[in-house]
C-alpha cells in the first residue's frame, strides 16, 4: 500500500507539472543576455474535413516590442522587470482560444546592441505605407477577444512627435461590437497609450494618405489633398460611436513604436457572420503628411484564415437599384510545410448574381494579367467566367507556408483577391449566398463558408386612403371615407404580421327605408289631438365616424405583384349621429285620409361606443413589396352585416 500512494503521489505530481507546463511562460537568459521565450499550448483537435489545426502567435514583450514566432528571442535595451503576454490563436481547431498567458521576467542588463531589438514581424510591420498601420492578430469571434496592433514610425531625419487617433464601433451597426475597456499600457521604456475621447478636430496642413489592409494590405493608396483632407477626416469620426486619441512623445528618426490594445468583442457582436468592421486610426506627425489606415476586420464563428465574404454585406432594399455591383474578398493563407507556387480559386456564387459581370479590383500576391504577358504562365493571374461562377488562378507565384521553416511573417503566407459583381435583376429582400474552394497546388480543396449577402432589417410605414361601403342596413352601417397607416417589415420574403390604425369619417348614408308598414295605431299632434293611423313610412340614415384598429393580419406576398392577407380588426364608434324619420297615414274623422304626420329624430353617437369584432380577407395588386398598389378588403361581423373597402396604398 505503501508504494502505491508513492505512485500515486507521483503521477499527480507529473500531472500538475504538465498543466503548469501547458499554461506557463517559459523565459531563459543566456550569456549575451538573450531571452528565450516557449510555452507548452494544449493540443489541437481538427476539424472535420478542414486542413491541419495549427496555432499562431503574438509574443508582446512588454517594452514596446513584439514577435509573432512560435519561440521568440527578445533582447531588452533597458534593465527593469517586464510583464510579458502571450496571446495564442487556434487555426481550424474545434475548442475554444487558449487564455491570455503572462508571465514577468526580470532584465538585469540592457542589451549590448540596440538594433537587434526588433524582430522579423515588426520590420515586416509597416507594408501598407511605410509610416502608420493597424494589424488584430485574429478575426473577431462573438464573445472572444482580439488584440490590434498599433504601429507608427518615423521616417524623418530628426526626432519626431504628433497624435494618434483611432475609432471603433462604426453607428452602421446597432450593436456595439467592441469592449474598450481593455487598452494595454506601458511602463517607461515605451510611449503611454492612455487613450481619452477626442475632443479636438486637427486642420491637416498636408495631404492625406489613405491605405487599407485587411491582412495582407491593399495595393492602392489613396492621396487626400491638404484643401479637403480636413473635412473628409471630420466625416471619419462621425461615423464612429468611439473616438480616442493620445499624444505621441518624441520618437527618434528611423524608429518604429509598438502599442496593443486587447479588445473584448462583445456576445452581441453582428450576429451575421459574413460581415466587416472597419476600425480606423490616423497619426498626425507634427511635420510631413498624416496618415489614415483602415483595418478590414471580417466577424467569424471559429478562427478560420480562409474566409470568403461580402464588403457591406448589409445592403439596404429600400435604396437598392437594379444591377447592383457588390463587393466580394476571398482571403487564404497557405498553412503547408512549403511555398504554393498556384492557388486557385474556385468561386461559386449566388443564382442572383452575374458572374459575366466580375472586375478584379485588387490582390495579393498582386500580379498582371497573363493575357498582358508574350511569355507562358509565370508571376501571373487569370480569370476564366462559367455560369455558375469563375476560377481565379495565381499562376507561378511564391506563397510561403506557416509551417516552412524560417518563416516568421505569418502575412507572407496570407494573400486575398477583391473582385466587384452586379446582380442579374433587382434582388427579392432575401438572403444569397455564395462561396470559395481554394486549391493550393495540387492538394485537396479547402472549402470557405458561405458568403451571406443579408438586407438589413428595416420596418416598412404603409398609408391607405379609400372609400368603406356598407353591404347591410344595420343601425351602424355607414359608408364612409377611411385613411389609415399601418407598419410591416420592408419587402418581406415570407408570411409576415402587420399593424394597422384607420380613421373612418362617415357619409350620410341610407339605412333602412321601409314604405307601408301596416301597424295601426295612435298618434297625438301638437294639439293635443289623437289620430289613428294604419301604416306609416320610416326611414333612417347614419353618418357615423370610426376608429378601426387592425392588431393582428398575417399577409404573404405572392411575388412582386400579389398580396393576400387575413386578420381581425376592432371597431369603436367616435361620433355622428343617426337620423330617424317616421312618416303617419292619418285617418280623419269621417275616415278620409289627411295629410301624412312626420316625426324626426336625431341621436348623437357617443365617443368609443359599440365595440366589435371584426374578422376579414384582403387582396392587394400592385407593388406590393415597396411602392403604390391597390386594394380590396372584406369584413364580417354577424349576420347579414359586413363591409367592402376598396382603397390604394403606397409602401415606403
Amino acid at each position: 500500500m505503501k508504494y502505491f500512494y508513492t505512485f500515486f503521489l507521483l503521477i499527480f505530481s507529473f500531472t500538475v507539472i504538465a498543466q503548469q507546463a501547458d499554461s506557463t511562460i517559459i523565459a531563459t537568459t543566456d550569456s549575451s543576455n538573450k531571452v528565450s521565450f516557449s510555452i507548452k499550448l494544449p493540443a489541437l483537435t481538427q476539424i472535420p474535413g478542414a486542413p491541419a489545426p495549427f496555432y499562431t502567435y503574438l509574443w508582446d514583450f512588454g517594452d514596446g516590442h513584439f514577435s509573432t514566432a512560435e519561440s521568440p528571442q527578445h533582447l531588452y535595451a533597458k534593465a527593469d522587470t517586464y510583464e510579458v503576454m502571450l496571446y495564442a490563436v487556434n487555426n481550424y481547431d474545434d475548442g475554444r482560444k487558449p487564455q491570455r498567458k503572462t508571465q514577468k521576467i526580470q532584465v538585469n542588463k540592457p542589451a549590448p546592441v540596440r538594433d537587434n531589438v526588433a524582430s522579423v514581424a515588426e520590420r515586416e510591420f509597416f507594408k501598407a505605407n511605410g509610416v502608420f498601420e493597424l494589424k488584430y492578430n485574429c478575426m473577431a469571434k462573438p464573445n472572444d477577444t482580439m488584440v490590434l496592433i498599433v504601429g507608427w514610425k518615423n521616417t524623418e531625419a530628426q526626432q519626431q512627435k504628433g497624435r494618434l487617433y483611432l475609432m471603433l464601433n462604426e453607428k452602421l451597426f446597432d450593436q456595439t461590437c467592441f469592449d474598450t475597456s481593455g487598452f494595454r499600457t506601458y511602463n517607461s521604456a515605451a510611449p503611454l497609450m492612455a487613450f481619452t475621447k477626442a475632443e479636438e478636430m486637427p486642420s491637416l496642413q498636408n495631404d492625406l494618405l489613405i491605405t487599407e489592409s485587411g491582412s495582407p494590405a491593399s495595393n492602392f493608396p489613396v492621396s487626400v489633398k491638404a484643401a479637403a483632407a480636413t473635412a473628409l477626416f471630420s466625416s471619419t469620426i462621425s461615423l464612429y460611436k468611439n473616438v480616442y486619441s493620445t499624444p505621441v512623445t518624441e520618437t527618434p528618426a528611423g524608429d518604429a513604436r509598438f502599442s496593443f490594445l486587447q479588445l473584448h468583442v462583445t456576445p452581441e457582436m453582428i450576429k451575421d457572420t459574413n460581415a466587416t468592421l472597419t476600425i480606423t486610426g490616423v497619426y498626425v506627425p507634427e511635420k510631413g503628411k498624416p496618415v489614415m489606415h483602415k483595418l478590414s476586420v471580417p466577424v467569424v464563428n471559429s478562427h478560420d484564415p480562409n474566409k470568403m465574404n461580402i464588403k457591406g454585406g448589409r445592403i439596404s432594399y429600400r435604396f437598392l437599384k437594379k444591377h447592383k455591383p457588390l463587393n466580394y474578398k476571398v482571403r487564404f493563407q497557405n498553412n503547408g510545410k512549403g511555398p504554393a507556387r498556384k492557388i486557385a480559386l474556385d468561386m461559386t456564387m449566388a443564382d442572383v448574381l452575374n458572374p459575366g459581370t466580375i472586375q478584379v479590383t485588387d490582390m495579393s500576391p498582386f500580379c498582371p494579367p497573363c493575357d498582358s504577358l508574350a511569355k507562358e504562365k509565370r508571376g501571373c493571374w487569370e480569370l476564366v467566367k462559367n455560369e455558375k461562377g469563375a476560377v481565379f488562378t495565381f499562376h507561378g507565384i511564391y506563397l510561403a507556408g506557416t509551417g516552412q521553416k524560417g518563416v516568421e511573417d505569418k502575412d507572407s503566407t496570407k494573400g486575398f483577391l477583391e473582385f466587384s459583381i452586379v446582380t442579374r435583376k433587382k434582388l427579392e429582400n432575401k438572403p444569397f449566398k455564395s462561396r470559395t474552394a481554394i486549391y493550393f497546388d495540387k492538394n485537396e480543396p479547402v472549402i470557405t463558408n458561405h458568403a451571406t449577402g443579408r438586407f438589413k432589417k428595416s420596418p416598412s410605414p404603409i398609408f391607405m386612403a379609400g372609400y368603406e361601403n356598407a353591404f347591410s342596413s344595420g343601425a351602424t352601417a355607414s359608408n364612409g371615407i377611411v385613411t389609415g397607416v399601418g407598419i410591416a417589415p420592408l419587402a418581406p420574403y415570407r408570411p409576415y404580421l402587420q399593424v394597422e390604425l384607420y380613421y373612418k369619417q362617415g357619409l350620410k348614408t341610407t339605412g333602412a327605408n321601409v314604405i307601408g308598414i301596416e301597424r295601426p295605431g295612435i298618434i297625438r299632434i301638437s294639439d293635443r289631438q289623437e289620430y289613428a293611423y294604419k301604416t306609416f313610412d320610416s326611414a333612417q340614415t347614419h353618418a357615423i365616424s370610426q376608429l378601426r384598429l387592425v392588431p393582428l393580419q398575417l399577409r404573404y406576398n405572392i411575388g412582386n405583384y400579389f398580396s393576400v392577407g387575413a386578420g381581425a380588426a376592432v371597431t369603436a364608434d367616435i361620433g355622428g349621429k343617426i337620423e330617424s324619420e317616421n312618416t303617419y297615414h292619418i285617418t280623419g274623422a269621417n275616415g278620409a285620409a289627411a295629410d301624412p304626420y312626420k316625426i324626426k329624430q336625431t341621436e348623437d353617437i357617443k365617443a368609443f361606443s359599440n365595440w366589435r369584432f371584426q374578422p376579414f380577407m384582403d387582396l392587394q395588386l400592385g407593388k406590393v413589396k415597396l411602392g403604390p398598389h391597390l386594394g380590396f378588403r372584406y369584413y364580417h361581423y354577424g349576420k347579414n352585416s359586413s363591409l367592402g373597402y376598396i382603397y390604394a396604398g403606397w409602401r415606403f
